[in-house]
Order: C-alpha cells, then sequence, then structure tokens
C-alpha cells in the first residue's frame, strides 16, 4: 500500500515540532520570574461587581517572601504591576512577560533596611533591587470596598523546581515513545495504527508540557495557542488511535470520513474558539504607545478584553467537559477491544492499556473535580501531579506492550544491538541527570550543612556510590538480557541430543531442529523438506514462524547436483545458477541439504535475518552442525516408524478380530433372547441386573459387591460421576434383596428446597404450613417395608440432614405439622457425586450421618475406565432408538465405532446414549456411519471430568498435524505423561497406548526405557 510522501512528513513534522516545543518550554519555565500572588482568567462573576483590576486568588508563596508594605489578601484586586495597569488577566500575563527583561533604573539600587513605600522620593520607582541581587516590584491593590489603593514591593521569585523537575521527567519518557513511535512510523507508513499512534505521541507531548505550566506560558500567545490547540485536540487522536487499533473498528471501515468527522468536529470547534479568543484578547491588550490618546485607547482595549476573558473561560471549561467525555468513551472502545482481540498477543497488548486508562480514571476523576469544585488550585497546578500519573500509567502501558507484546511490532524494526546501546544510553543519561539535578538543586537552595560542606561532599559522594552501584547492576542484566544468544549454541545441542536419544518421530525431531536455528540465528521463519522416494519433489515435514515457503517444490538436477556438492548454498544477489534460482523461488536466504542414508533426503530452509543481515562463518557452522545430528535423528526416527508401523497393522488386525468375535457374541445374545425356547430356571435365585450391562472386570466386581450386599438391610452409599448409572444400580440392590417385593421410592434431593424437601421425605398434616391444605405422606411411609434411593445425598441442608440422622437411629419420625411419632421399616440407599469428605471438612456435611450412611460403599467407575463394555451399551442403545426412531438401523461401521471407543466420555453411559440416540436419528441408511459422529467426539477438546486425574496432551482421537504441531518433550514430561495413561487405565498398558495415540510398540519400549 502506498502513502504520500506529504503525509510521512506532515506527520513527522508534528513529532519534531512537539520535540522543539518541549525544549522551549523547559527553556521559558525556569527564566521566567513570577511575584508570589496568583490571578485567574476573570469570569462574569468579576464583571458583575463592578471593580476594577484583577482578583487575587492566591498568596501561599507570600509565607516564605519578604514583603515590603502591605500584604495583599486573598481577594484584594491588583490595579498596577512594574508600573503596567491591570484591567484583566492578558494585562497580568503581559506586565510578567515584561519582568523578564525587567531593567533597574537609576536610584533603583537601595541598600538593606531602605523601604521605598515610605520614602517619598523613591515613590516613582516600579522595580528596586537589593545588594544581594533580590529585586521587588511595586504592586499596587485595592481592598473590597475602599477606593484608595495600597501599594507594595513583591520579590521577584523563581519557578518551583519541583513542577520543572516533573515536566523534565515526564518529557524525557515521553521522548522515548516518540522515538519508537517515529521508527515504526518510517518503517511501515502504511500501518495505520502505527501512524496514530505516532501522532497520538506527539500531541501528548505538547499538551502535557505546555498544560503543566500554563500560567507561565501565557506570557507567550505562541506557546499558550500550541497548548490550547493539541489539548482540546488530544482525547479525539486518543479515540482515533483505539477505533484503529488494534485493528479499525466496524463502524470506522464502513464509514471512514463520517466518523473522522464526529470524532474531531467538536474539539476542533474548541480549538478554534479559544485559538481566537486568546488571539483577541491579546491582540487589544497591546502597547498603543503615549500620549493622552493611546493611554484612553489602551484603557478601553484592556476593558473590552476584560469582557472577552469569560468567554474564553467557558470556552475553556466546555472543551475540558468535552475530553472527560471523550475518555469514557475511550475506556469504553477498551473494554470492546479486549472482548474482540484476535489473538492472545493483541488480547495482552490491549489489556495492559486498558489497565492504565482503568487507573488513569481515579487522577482524571480528581482532576476535574478540582476543575468543577477548587479551580483555583487547578488552574494554578494542583492538577499537574495527577495528570502526570494519569499519563504515566499510559506510557507503562506503552512499555510493556512494545517490549513483552510487540506493541507496534517494533522488535521487527529495531536490532537487539540498537536496543542494547539505545539502554546503555539512556541509562547513562538517567545517572548524569540524577547526578545533575542533585548538584543543582544543592547549589541553588544552599543545603551546606551548619555553614560547611565538608558533610554535603560527604552526602553526595555516598549518593553517587549507590547510584553507581544500581547503574552496574542494570548494566549487567542489560548485557544478560542482549547478549544471551552467545549462549545459546550449548543449549541448543542439548536439546538435540535429547531427540536423538529419545528416537521420537520424525515431526519432533524437525521442531527440534528448526526451533533451535531460529532462537540461536534469529531468523523469523525455518522449514524443514523430505524428499520423495527416486523422485526429485520434496514436501514440507514442518515449518517454524510464520513461513512463505511452498508446501513442496521440484529441485532440477543441476540443483541437486550443486547442493550435493557444496551441502549449503546462500543467496547471492546477482546469482543466475538454478540453484540460486531454487533460493529465490523458496524466498530464503540459506538452504542446507540433508545425507540421508549417503544420498541428498532432505532440505532445511531458512529465512532472512532480522534487518537482512548476511550469514556468518560461525552461524554457517552452527547449521551444518545441527543438520547433520538431523539427518542421524531422521534416519533413526524414521526406522523406528517403519517398525512401529508393522506393528500397528498386526494389532489392528487382532483388534478387528476381536471385534468380530464380540459381534458374533453379541448377535448370538440377541438371537438367544429372541428365542421362544424356555430358558430353563434353576433352583437358585437367579442375579437380577435391572438394566446393567457390562462385562468389564470393573463392573464384575462393583455386580459381585451388590450380589454380596443385597440380602442385608445396612445403608448403602453409591458413588459415581454423573451419567455412571448410580439409580439402576440402587434399583439393582433392591431386586436382588429380601424387599424386592415391596416398593422402591426415589427422591432426587437436589431438585427440592430444604422446606419441600423435609415435606417430600416425612410428610406433613393439614395446616402445617400455608399450602398444607390436606395431609400428606412423605416418602419414608411410602417406602415402608421397602426401600429408599436418596439421589444426590450431598446437596441436603443440615437441618434435614439432623431429621435423617435421627430416622436412621431410631427408624422413627414426625410429619412437618405433627407431634405423632411414625415408625417405619426401610432400608436407605444415597448416592452422590461429590466428594463427602471435603463437604464434612467444609461444615456443609454433617459426619456422624456420612459414618451412618457409608455403612456399604461402592463405586461406579466411568465409562473411559470401561471401554470393553461401550460396544454391548453401544448396541443396547442402538436397538431402543431405533424402535423410538422408527428405523431400521441396527449396524455400527468399524470407523464410526473406533470413534466411539477412543472418546474420553466425559458425560459417562448418558452422553454415551445421547450419542447414540443422535446418530440414529441422523443415519439414512440402516448402519451408523462416521458422519454420523458428532464433531466433538471425531476432534476432542480436551474435556477433563473433575474426578479424572491429569491426562496426556495427545487425547484419544487427537489429529497428528505433520507440518505444524511440536511434540518435543522433555524426559521428565515424558515419563509422566506415560504413568498418568497407565493411572487413568487402570495399568492397561494397550489402553494407555491407545490413549496416547500411539502404537502398543512403541509404548512398551519407552516403558522399558523408563523403567516402569
Amino acid at each position: 500500500m502506498k502513502v504520500s510522501v506529504s503525509k510521512i512528513w506532515l506527520i513527522s513534522f508534528l513529532a519534531i515540532f512537539a520535540v522543539i516545543y518541549g525544549l522551549i518550554v523547559l527553556w521559558f519555565v525556569p527564566t521566567q520570574p513570577m511575584v508570589p500572588i496568583g490571578c485567574l482568567i476573570g469570569t462574569h462573576d468579576d464583571l458583575a461587581s463592578g471593580e476594577t483590576g484583577l482578583l487575587i486568588r492566591d498568596n501561599s508563596a507570600l509565607s516564605d517572601a519578604a514583603v515590603v508594605g502591605s500584604t495583599p489578601e486573598v481577594g484584594d484586586r491588583v490595579v498596577e504591576l512594574a508600573g503596567h495597569p491591570i484591567y484583566s488577566f492578558t494585562d497580568w500575563i503581559r506586565a510578567h512577560r515584561k519582568l523578564r527583561k525587567l531593567e533597574i533604573g537609576s536610584g533603583g539600587t537601595l541598600e538593606f533596611g531602605i523601604d521605598p513605600t515610605e520614602d517619598p522620593n523613591l515613590g516613582n520607582l516600579s522595580a528596586v533591587e537589593y545588594p544581594d541581587h533580590s529585586r521587588f516590584v511595586r504592586v499596587y491593590f485595592r481592598r473590597p470596598g475602599e477606593t484608595e489603593a495600597l501599594v507594595c514591593f513583591l520579590p521577584l521569585i523563581p519557578q518551583p523546581a519541583s513542577g520543572v523537575s516533573m515536566t523534565l521527567v515526564w518529557y524525557v519518557l515521553q521522548l522515548f515513545v516518540v522515538v519508537i513511535g517515529g521508527v515504526a512510523y518510517w518503517n511501515r507508513p502504511f500501518d495505520q495504527p502505527v501512524r496514530t499512534f505516532f501522532a497520538l505521541s506527539a500531541v501528548t507531548l505538547l499538551a502535557f508540557v505546555g498544560g503543566s505550566h500554563w500560567w507561565v506560558i501565557s506570557a507567550s500567545p505562541f506557546l499558550v495557542i500550541v497548548f490550547a490547540v493539541s489539548g482540546a485536540l488530544l482525547p479525539a487522536v486518543l479515540l482515533h488511535f483505539l477505533m484503529v487499533y488494534p485493528f479499525p473498528s466496524p463502524v470506522y471501515r464502513q464509514a471512514r470520513v463520517l466518523t473522522l468527522f464526529s470524532v474531531y468536529a467538536l474539539p476542533i470547534c474548541g480549538a478554534v474558539s479559544i485559538t481566537v479568543l486568546t488571539s483577541v484578547t491579546w491582540w487589544l491588550t497591546q502597547d498603543q504607545g503615549v500620549g493622552p490618546f493611546a493611554v484612553t485607547l489602551e484603557r478601553n482595549a484592556s476593558l473590552l478584553a476584560a469582557h472577552l476573558l469569560p468567554v474564553l473561560h467557558v470556552a475553556i471549561y466546555s472543551v475540558l467537559g468535552l475530553s472527560v467525555l471523550y475518555f469514557a468513551v475511550c475506556v469504553q472502545r477498551l473494554a470492546r477491544s479486549y472482548q474482540v482481540a484476535r489473538n492472545p498477543l493483541e488480547k495482552n497488548q490491549v489489556k495492559w492499556i486498558l489497565w492504565a486508562a482503568l487507573f488513569a480514571v481515579l487522577p482524571i476523576g480528581y482532576t476535574f473535580y478540582l476543575a468543577i469544585f477548587d479551580h483555583v488550585r487547578f488552574a494554578l497546578g494542583a492538577a499537574r501531579l495527577p495528570m502526570f500519573l494519569a499519563s504515566l500509567a499510559f506510557m507503562l502501558a506503552y512499555g510493556i506492550g512494545i517490549a513483552r507484546y510487540k506493541l507496534m511490532l517494533i522488535d521487527q524494526i529495531v536490532s537487539r544491538g540498537v536496543w542494547y546501546y539505545g539502554s546503555s544510553i539512556a541509562l547513562a543519561l538517567v545517572f548524569s541527570a540524577l547526578i545533575s539535578v542533585g548538584a543543582v538543586n544543592a547549589l541553588h537552595q544552599d543545603l551546606s550543612i551548619f555553614g560547611q560542606t565538608i558533610p554535603l561532599i560527604l552526602v553526595f559522594m555516598t549518593s553517587i556510590l549507590v547510584l553507581s552501584w544500581f547503574r552496574d547492576t542494570i548494566q549487567r542484566t542489560l548485557d544478560r538480557n542482549f547478549f544471551s544468544e552467545k549462549y545459546q549454541l550449548d543449549k541448543a545441542l542439548q536439546r538435540m541430543n535429547r531427540v536423538v536419544s529419545d528416537v521420537l518421530e520424525p515431526e519432533a525431531v524437525s521442531a527440534s531442529l528448526l526451533d533451535s536455528c531460529r532462537e540461536v540465528l534469529q531468523v523469523d521463519e525455518a522449514a524443514l523438506y523430505l524428499r520423495r522416494k527416486d523422485l526429485s519433489e520434496y514436501r514440507m515435514l514442518m515449518s517454524s514462524g510464520h513461513t512463505n515457503f511452498p508446501i513442496q517444490f521440484t529441485m532440477s538436477s543441476e540443483a541437486t547436483e550443486s547442493l550435493t556438492e557444496h551441502r549449503v548454498l546462500q543467496r547471492v544477489p546477482q546469482g543466475t545458477s538454478p540453484s540460486q534460482q531454487l533460493i529465490r523461488t523458496l524466498k530464503a536466504e540459506v538452504i542446507h541439504g540433508l545425507e540421508i542414508q549417503e544420498q541428498l533426503g532432505g532440505i532445511l530452509v531458512l529465512g532472512a535475518k532480522p534487518n537482512h543481515a548476511s550469514y556468518s562463518a560461525e552461524d554457517v557452522a552452527f547449521v551444518i552442525a545441527m543438520a547433520r545430528i538431523t539427518a542421524i535423528a531422521l534416519h533413526c526416527a524414521t526406522v523406528q516408524q517403519d517398525v512401529s508401523r508393522l506393528n500397528q497393522d498386526l494389532q489392528l488386525k487382532s483388534e478387528k478380530i476381536l471385534d468380530q468375535e464380540r459381534m458374533l457374541s453379541s448377535l448370538h445374545n440377541e438371537l438367544a433372547a429372541l428365542s421362544e425356547t424356555p430358558v430353563p430356571r434353576t433352583q437358585e435365585e437367579p442375579f437380577v441386573r435391572s438394566g446393567i450391562l457390562g462385562k468389564s472386570l470393573a463392573m464384575q466386581q462393583v455386580l459381585e459387591t451388590v450380589r454380596k450386599v443385597a440380602s442385608s438391610s445396612s445403608s448403602v452409599l453409591i458413588r459415581g460421576e454423573s451419567g455412571t448409572g448410580k439409580e439402576l444400580l440402587a434399583k439393582a440392590v433392591h431386586e436382588n434383596s429380601a424387599r424386592r417385593t415391596g416398593p422402591m421410592v426415589s427422591v432426587h434431593c437436589a431438585a427440592l428446597s430444604s422446606t419441600l424437601l423435609e415435606s417430600e421425605l416425612f410428610g406433613h398434616v393439614k395446616g402445617a404450613f400455608t399450602d398444607a391444605r390436606e395431609d400428606k405422606i412423605g416418602r419414608f411411609q411410602m417406602a415402608n417395608g421397602g426401600t429408599l434411593f436418596l439421589d444426590e445425598i450431598g446437596d441436603i441442608s443440615l437441618e434435614v440432614q439432623v431429621k435423617l440422622l435421627r430416622v436412621l437411629q431410631e427408624r422413627t419420625f414426625e410429619p412437618v405439622g405433627s407431634d405423632q411419632t411414625v415408625a417405619v421399616d426401610v432400608r436407605l440407599v444415597a448416592a452422590t457425586h461429590q466428594n463427602l469428605e471435603q463437604l464434612i471438612a467444609e461444615g456443609k456435611f454433617r459426619e456422624d450421618l456420612f459414618y451412618r450412611l457409608n455403612v456399604i460403599s461402592m463405586t461406579l467407575p466411568p465409562l473411559r475406565e470401561r471401554k470393553d463394555d461401550i460396544f454391548d451399551l453401544a448396541l443396547k442403545f442402538l436397538k431402543t432408538s431405533s424402535e423410538k426412531a422408527n428405523k431400521q438401523v441396527f449396524r455400527i461401521q468399524d470407523d464410526a465405532f473406533n470413534i466411539l471407543q477412543n472418546y474420553n466420555w466425559p458425560g459417562n453411559i448418558r452422553e454415551l446414549q445421547n450419542v447414540i440416540e443422535r446418530a440414529v436419528v441422523l443415519a439414512d441408511g440402516n448402519a451408523v456411519r462416521l458422519e454420523d459422529i458428532p464433531e466433538e467426539l471425531i476432534h476432542p477438546q480436551q474435556i477433563v471430568p473433575r474426578s479424572q486425574a491429569p491426562q496426556a496432551a495427545n487425547s484419544p482421537g487427537s489429529a497428528q498435524v505433520s507440518v505444524a504441531r511440536k511434540t518435543v518433550l522433555t524426559k521428565e514430561d515424558e515419563e509422566q505423561r506415560l504413568r498418568s495413561a497407565l493411572e487413568s487405565c487402570s495399568g492397561n498398558k494397550a489402553e494407555a497406548a491407545r490413549l496416547l495415540g500411539m502404537p502398543r510398540s512403541t509404548f512398551f519400549s519407552k516403558l522399558k526405557k523408563f523403567g516402569i
């Protein structure tokens, strides 16, 4: 995208102008003398009083000043300063401007002790000077309601050093932001966010430096107008930046011109109004010369200016209110940008700026409070510190974004060497500035101790030693950070050695090679290609970085011979050989051939280095060493992969035979169930499964426990994740017990409130509570002689727990609202998916009730731990869903069943039932196909149940991506991964291998390697 040169230079000129303007202000303010009283722009109330002169708003500086004559007070009106009549604030700042070149007339040099207000011979002096070079100017002022003016001589004092120092520190920090924005803009002038950020940094510099001392620079119309314009436009520029960063908002993209007009219209109107009013009032108060007519004209013009200044006051406050409104919109826009950020990098950039904006709400709000309720302190500099903190917050956010999250992509423009030297220079400047400021401060304020300079020298020596220690510490940190690449070679070689010893997949070997090259050589992109057998075609195996390399390419015989001979080829700008044409086709800077089995088997392709720096001899030597190790590792990995593939094929064939055997067994059971021939019954009572399917070892153990405990009357506590079939297990306990002829009553405790649950369990009598219009029998009475199943027992309240404990202890209870005791004979079966021991520790479940319920405890395994039962369960649900949907679907294709078999099933049996029912509804034929399985099962998102231990990173069913997936693990991580898989599969090695998505042979070899 082309950008006009005039636009580039226009914004650059704005930044240069801002830098020069800041220097001028920083020179102008300290050199401007002032009198120790403060006056402000007049308001309509001041004009309504009808009194002439300028109202004194502040005299706090008089407490430390020597006043000759009467002392002015707040509320008095200044009518003359240093011989200049004062009618308005413009006259006041004009008089101050003349103080910069104040000349002491003849007879104006006085000895100590002489009061010029009492000596009639000195009555015509407007300024005097004493032997210590202190200067005093004459001030006439009038008390409220008095007609006679009082006279005094006030000393000329310098501007406060604290305010100037604060502005200087802020100027230096903001200067770095402007420079960084300028560098980014000149390298990417087409980037709209960068362009707007550059303009924003320049306008911010203008607004803050001028606004920190507006009452001082008011002595210069040029300086104050520049500040007024930049201050009015700053909120609009900030909003403009946030509308295009991190990417243009939809409103901005659809109506760019209209949006910019809406953003800038009001601020431009405010800036123009302030500029016009300032210029007019300054022009009206200019010196008209000497003579009666000139004096009269000057007086009338000054009075007219005094009437215009209240209008200027209203314009300034209007712009201030508009700025607060714009800032609120900016905060809202930042919050929206944070929500719609396209990637984590943008999200972090916006997050820090948003935090800065939220922090700035407090100082900006305090500034607005001063402007409304304490405008005197606001106008005389009380808002300097809060605005400094607000601006500092934004600078810190920009700094973190640039340093950590590639804000403005400055890392692509400025090399590490430039950063290093820039940081070192900045550190030296800060160190020098601290020493200089301390020395000047001591000289200016005469900090000698008891008139002796030796103690002061010792203090300065100690301070310089401490500062030197801090500087050296920071310098060492800079050295470690900026020259760490010198120490990356050993780290890269260790990583490759680890990969070779582990004999991982070719993708893992390639990822380690590419990452090492990118880290050590600081290249933006790298890729590895492997040659197809007996062909000249090369296909990408792995890439790293934002590459523009092709997926595959064909190499000519001439280029192959050249690469075989030289191994490493670099780009030559004017080269025309076939190998150079190949480098240009690949858009690479360096290519290196990999020798695998004594022939060219692959190519390592590297992109450009930062700033297109050339590859040194050390870089090429590093690439050769890494390529040789990689070639050996790729050969080993390929051999291992071939062996694993053969083992996997054998395993798949064996598993297919087992699946067919299971299918035949299931069909045989179905035929036996449909047969009309009655099955002879044995004399022993058969075990009733109550709809529970499963032949896995885990379920056989649970059902064996049910068979043993069913005949007793002890309470049973069933535990397990949601969807594992706890209610069916409770039904099996009931139907295999001696109480099977009695009722089985179920209550879902989590579905009822505490009051309703109590009434539901124990019943109530008529009138027990508001809606109790008739007697109601509780579930305990309904289950008398049978079994009461309480589901989600962990959700009942402590009050109900007390009554439930009594029933379990005494087998009696009283209905709600009744005093009659009811005796029951009930066996209690409770179920929960919660950790009752943790609830007891938290005080949410009674420990004595837990022991009453936990007489017999059974835990239902989740479906992921009984995958051998998935086949039977799937066929059962397939049959019921087909009948429900009135379809003839009686088979599940192998590829679809493999997905069901490998899925983790966080929702357990209930999720499996829903998946089968959905597949039946979507099925077009008589079989469930892979297309009928939900997408989330085919590409699972690693949904881990709360009770499941952490799994390995590669879940079943997750596809292996050969171009971009990186699977390099440390030995400790891989060993933990294997142990976690075995633990999740209860020691079943075949299941653990399937869970990790690797062949059994590979899994067994890794177990042997780690001694597991």
